[in-house]
């Protein structure tokens, strides 16, 4: 059975923002750390995106 983490990833990257914007009040730095996870997270989405349509295409 394949996993598809894309969505998984693309739901972190959507909560690590909304979370760097909502402890912007409590911690200096925390949109500049959510927006590096959420990158990071936005990365790996895509990663995972591509090589689940390179395989579909194979098949």
């Amino acid at each position: 059975m394949s996993r598809n983490f894309t969505v998984a990833f693309l739901m972190l990257f959507i909560a690590s923002i909304t979370g760097g914007i909502a402890l912007k009040s409590v911690y200096e730095y925390s949109m500049l750390i959510g927006a590096g996870i959420g990158t990071v997270s936005l990365l790996f989405a895509v990663y995972f995106a591509s090589k689940n349509f390179k395989q579909s295409n194979v098949r």
